[in-house]
Parts: C-alpha cells; structure tokens; sequence
C-alpha cells in the first residue's frame, strides 16, 4: 500500500496529512509495512538534508552501537553508520517541524491500532559509502518499549545503481522472502518493529535520513 502523498499547494493541507496518517495506520494493521512517497514536501526534505549536513559537518555524528543503555555495544561486524540523537527541544527548526507532522500519524496510530504509542525517539543517521547495518529488528531484547519504526530519507537525486537499499523480509515463515525498498528523499517508511527483521545494504555514495520509534511505556 503506498498512500498518496501530502500536496504542499492545497489549502486542504492538514486533512490531506490526515488522510495520508490513516492510511499508513490502515496499512500497519492489515500487512504491517508500509512505503509513503513524498511525504514530506521537496522544500522541507531540502531544509532538513541542509541541516543534517551542518550536524555532519561540525562532527557530532558517533559510531551507531547495538543495545542499549549498560548493554550498548559498537559491533563493526553488525552495524558501521553515524548517528546523532535528535532532542525535540534543541534541534534544527527543520526537524522540529518533521516531529511536529509525526504527531498526527501517533494519533492515528492509536485510534486505528489502540497501540498507547505515547513518544517519538529520533537520530539522523549517516551511512558513509560502503557502510551498512546487518540483519536485525528495532526492538530491544527483554521488555521493548519500540513499537513503530519510521525511517525517513533526506537523500538527493538517488538512483538505483547508488545501492544503500533498505531490504525488509516480510514473512516469518520464509527468512528469503524480502522487498528491497530504495532511499529515496521525501519517503517514509513504516514498519511493526518486533515483527520485521531488516538491513540496510551499502551505499556507493553517502546515504542520509532520520530513523525513529513510536514507543509505548516501558
């Protein structure tokens, strides 16, 4: 199921993003995925690109590590990208306005799905050419508090042959059976994080975005 996108022109703005957000909660109730092209307008994909690069430049990227808390490992063997935590109260004006369209899809979330997703949890992430994150899923070992995954790409003009692609096996029953989702800029991507196990392939070229969890309390 891929939503239609939001049209930044209409001046219907607010119901199309509604519409869009009860798609995607439609789509993670029947098949648990879901891939949203354009969700964000190109001028707001272009503001925040801008200021994850300014992020980048100053180097307050780190090592992405596996786990948590006291059980927070840096595995090259398992994962090779950038992170940065995003804080909502001291972030760049361009990612506080991609939490702030978040909150609809919360909301319908939890109407359509009753889920008591009560936050978002965010980094930008940079995966430097040849970099990559191994088969996996987004929820924690033991009591796991993630419970939506949306991942979405701030890239540029990306093609096909620039690789980096997003694969997503989407039946438990078949650990071959994947869709190869490419990270485009504008798309959002949403998934059950206990359900689907997924990597990231590398990048011929340097791969941006901003991955995030819808949490329920702990």
């Amino acid at each position: 199921m891929n939503p239609s996108p939001l049209d930044p022109d209409s001046g219907a703005v607010q119901d199309a993003q509604d519409r869009v957000c009860l798609q995607i909660a439609a789509a993670l109730g029947t098949r648990g995925w879901c891939v949203t092209p354009d969700f964000l307008p190109a001028v707001q994909v272009r503001a925040a690109r801008a200021a994850l690069q300014v992020s980048w430049r100053r180097g307050e990227f780190r090592p992405a590590g596996v786990g948590r808390g006291a059980g927070l490992q840096y595995r090259p063997e398992m994962r090779t990208d950038r992170m940065r935590w995003l804080d909502p109260g001291d972030c760049a004006p361009a990612h506080r306005q991609y939490l702030a369209v978040l909150e609809p899809l919360r909301l319908a979330i939890n109407h359509t799905l009753f889920l008591g997703l009560f936050e978002f949890e965010a980094h930008l992430t940079v995966y430097p050419p040849g970099t990559y994150y191994r088969k996996h899923l987004d929820q924690f070992r033991g009591p796991g508090s993630r419970c939506v995954s949306c991942i979405l790409y701030l890239n540029e003009a990306w093609q096909p042959a620039d690789g980096g692609q997003l694969r997503i096996y989407t039946d438990a029953r078949d650990e071959h059976v994947c869709t190869e989702i490419q990270p485009l800029g504008g798309q959002l991507v949403t998934f059950l994080s206990s359900r689907y196990l997924h990597e990231v392939l590398p990048a011929s070229r340097e791969r941006m975005g901003i991955t995030g969890w819808f949490r329920t309390r702990d």
